[in-house]
């Protein structure tokens, strides 16, 4: 289901995420800059090519393309969560991509929040899954919230904290706000997602407040996070595809950290953090699409441990994943998946 929240201040730009779902292994792609793309072809609609304008550091469970979340080269964060009352807009005349591409193709095309915003209506999102919405944040310090409620793009930015669960922010909001008095140890901590809202924003006015113009510490992201996480022993409805499905919790936490284009991360079977240095990585075409097993038993910063992307690595990630849901989604189409990047140019 997932959390994010942002904490900034002048000396920070951190951007928390934890993956909820009820199954924890996934890829990290390394992706480059001036590669040739076509979105994945839906039967019907109009596909959108484009050639990538900066490399990207993306976390994925279905497939190369398709993040979960990620930075870019220039500090652009973006992050997915499952949206309850999401409902993506009608049937139109644009390209369309789906919930999870539309996220690579903003970390491939723009440096900034701003950018993303001016060019929101370009694109039609359609659902393969999941209706989604999204936190956005880059290092110059935007934030926005980009949902869609009754078809319509919804753009939250003018906010004092950032938080986001699966319901929308205006709703979730206005829930909180009845527990402002309410000190946060006192607070619920069910894992619905309304009561892990409040949480969330609750925690981040603390931070922001207390960090005032210090820095604020991955530690202190990390320690939100864990907050925020989801035990195996919840028995909360998840509503996920498919049936018998394992329990969900939090598979994966991770810190973005903008100002120094960084990525930590822990997992629920190793919580040694991991740590991506962007400004380390050579994005050039000229070398290797490189991937890394995102659930290892590495520790410390793991840049040296990427390996060149194989279609093989691809293949096995989608078939993990598509597994419990291959009714829906065959066989063959998991491997056309798997091929799909295999065309870029």
């Amino acid at each position: 289901m997932c959390t994010t929240f942002i904490l900034q201040n002048d000396h920070s730009m951190l951007l928390g995420q934890n993956y909820d779902f009820y199954y924890g292994h996934g890829l990290i792609v390394v992706g480059k800059r001036g590669v040739q793309k076509e979105s994945l072809k839906l039967k019907g609609q109009k596909s959108k090519t484009w050639i990538s304008n900066y490399g990207s550091v993306t976390f994925t469970q279905f497939g190369r393309e398709l993040p979960i979340s990620g930075m870019n080269e220039k500090g652009l964060t973006v992050a997915m969560l499952y949206h309850d009352e999401g409902q993506l807009p009608e049937e139109d005349e644009r390209a369309v991509m789906n919930e999870l591409q539309w996220m690579q193709y903003q970390l491939d095309q723009f440096s900034t929040v701003a950018e993303v915003v001016d060019h929101l209506e370009e694109i039609r999102i359609v659902k393969s899954l999941y209706a989604l919405h999204y936190t956005l944040a880059d290092a110059l310090g935007n934030v926005a919230l980009i949902e869609f409620v009754h078809g319509i793009a919804q753009v939250i930015h003018d906010e004092s904290y950032f938080a986001l669960s699966n319901s929308s922010f205006k709703i979730s909001k206005q829930y909180a706000e009845q527990f402002l008095t309410i000190p946060i140890s006192k607070l619920s901590q069910e894992v619905n997602s309304l009561d892990r809202f409040t949480l969330a924003y609750r925690h981040v006015e603390r931070v922001i407040s207390d960090a005032q113009q210090a820095p604020i510490l991955t530690d202190e992201a990390f320690y939100v996070l864990k907050e925020l996480s989801v035990l195996p022993s919840s028995n909360e409805d998840w509503g996920w595809v498919g049936e018998q499905n394992p329990p969900t919790l939090t598979f994966w936490s991770v810190v973005f950290d903008l100002k120094h284009a960084e990525i930590h991360y822990i997992d629920n079977n190793n919580k040694n953090i991991r740590t991506i240095q962007l400004n380390s990585m050579n994005f050039s075409k000229t070398e290797p699409t490189l991937c890394l097993r995102l659930d290892n038993e590495l520790m410390g910063c793991v840049n040296n441990a990427f390996n060149p992307y194989t279609t093989q690595e691809n293949e096995r990630i989608i078939r993990l994943s598509f597994k419990p849901i291959s009714d829906m989604i065959p066989l063959d189409e998991q491997l056309e998946l798997a091929v799909y990047p295999d065309q870029f140019k």
